[in-house]
């Protein structure tokens, strides 16, 4: 019985420090139509910390925050302060923003589904699946193929010299 209960003080133990050690869960503002930039400024540790900006406010939904936040991005590539992925908030959804599509996720740490894509012909910020690329050669006919003058030629087993046809 003593053995029981020094196991599961142990338990116990181990698993609030473990807990302690833990930081607090990120969660996204959820004010109505507020359209957030994520910021990682230093705080007086020296730690970085993320901090809410608003940039655009009665967003409708979630598509124009993340049009707003990429032209945020833009912007900011154009001076060379962009990262590689820019972060901003709607209503409790987390949105991370590449050169090339925007994800979304409920949680800061957690997996990120793709919201939006860039159009690689007109440059816009289109649903996934909305362009339908077609890699098919415009004739399915048969191709003539020029063979070029300089090819190596086989070797002549019998003769040991080199044949040509």
């Amino acid at each position: 019985m003593r053995l029981k209960i020094l196991m599961l003080a142990t338990a116990a133990a181990a698993t609030a420090v473990t807990l302690a050690g833990c930081q607090p869960r990120v969660e996204a503002p959820r004010d109505l139509g507020v359209c957030y930039f994520i910021g990682h400024p230093k705080g007086a540790d020296g730690k970085a910390t993320i901090k809410f900006n608003p940039i655009a406010k009665n967003q409708p939904d979630v598509e124009h925050c993340a049009v707003a936040l990429y032209s945020a991005r833009t912007d900011m590539l154009k001076t060379g302060t962009a990262g590689e992925v820019t972060e901003g908030a709607y209503q409790g959804s987390f949105l991370f923003i590449t050169n090339t599509k925007v994800s979304y996720s409920t949680q800061y740490d957690g997996p990120a589904f793709p919201l939006l894509v860039k159009d690689p012909y007109s440059e816009r910020l289109v649903q996934p699946g909305a362009v339908q690329v077609d890699d098919s050669p415009a004739d399915n006919g048969p191709h003539n193929v020029e063979v070029p003058k300089n090819l190596p030629q086989k070797a002549d087993a019998a003769a040991g010299t080199t044949g040509s046809k």
